[in-house]
């Protein structure tokens, strides 16, 4: 779908509640991510290992029956909070991430999303996850985009990190090209006079919505990262810590 398909008013300006693998179910987006613009549930893992390096209740299988009444279930509990919902998601084989976003729609989520994030080694070695924001990965990192867009019928995020490669920035050019129309990235420090506010004013007029975060802890963090040139805010580590957060600081990002 194009990206004038989609209204993102609902979100903008507005708290998104970071993908927090090994945490971020239904229960605990629900409770921590109340009164936010949007939540993140993930980030998942689709492999067909037995031994991934991850909390095995954030692995599963290949197959949609896997993973199908999971994803109802916790988008549900997820929503009753009030909040817009996302899922993440990375695998090694596009056919099984295509898969598992599927069943992300069918199951009633507004929002899917690829970790281009990931520093697991079973993803980089195989150009995949963080690698494949490096230049010399950039064609898979169209392809991807391209049979992501194919098979969504709701709006593609795709999460990256600032530092992850020194090509990151052109990278988000090559994410717009290719259609997906947020990328979320996290940019490490939002501290006033911060290289990650500079990045955020560098990537504020490459892609159609940008979601920026990095270590906000309050308000004014928040209008920070607002300011500097993203169209919502993403917050993990402080709604971790204070499950209010993310819903008090929407509240005044609305003042």
């Amino acid at each position: 779908m194009g990206t004038s398909s989609f209204s993102f008013e609902k979100i903008r300006n507005g708290v998104v509640l970071a993908e927090l693998g090994g945490y971020g179910d239904g229960p605990y987006c629900a409770k921590h991510g109340a009164g936010a613009a949007l939540v993140m549930l993930g980030t998942y893992i689709v492999d067909a290992g037995d031994s991934v390096p991850y909390p095995a209740h954030f692995v599963f299988k290949p197959g949609r029956s896997n993973y199908a009444r999971y994803l109802q279930e916790h988008i549900g509990i997820a929503r009753a909070s009030g909040t817009q919902v996302g899922i993440s998601v990375i695998s090694v084989n596009i056919s099984d991430t295509l898969e598992f976003l599927k069943v992300v729609q069918e199951a009633g989520a507004d929002y899917a999303s690829l970790c281009v994030h990931s520093t697991m080694k079973m993803f980089l070695r195989v150009g995949l996850g963080s690698a494949l924001c490096r230049r010399e990965n950039w064609e898979n990192l169209r392809k991807w985009a391209k049979e992501i867009l194919k098979a969504a019928q709701i709006p593609v995020i795709f999460k990256i990190g600032i530092h992850d490669t020194p090509d990151t920035i052109e990278a988000v050019d090559v994410i717009a090209d290719a259609g997906i129309p947020i990328v979320h990235i996290n940019v490490g420090n939002t501290g006033p006079g911060s290289k990650g506010l500079a990045m955020l004013e560098r990537l504020r007029s490459k892609c159609p919505f940008l979601i920026g975060g990095g270590g906000v802890k309050d308000i004014e963090g928040a209008r920070r990262v607002l300011k500097a040139g993203a169209d919502a805010v993403a917050i993990g580590t402080a709604a971790m810590k204070d499950p209010d957060f993310c819903g008090r600081i929407q509240n005044l990002l609305t003042v």
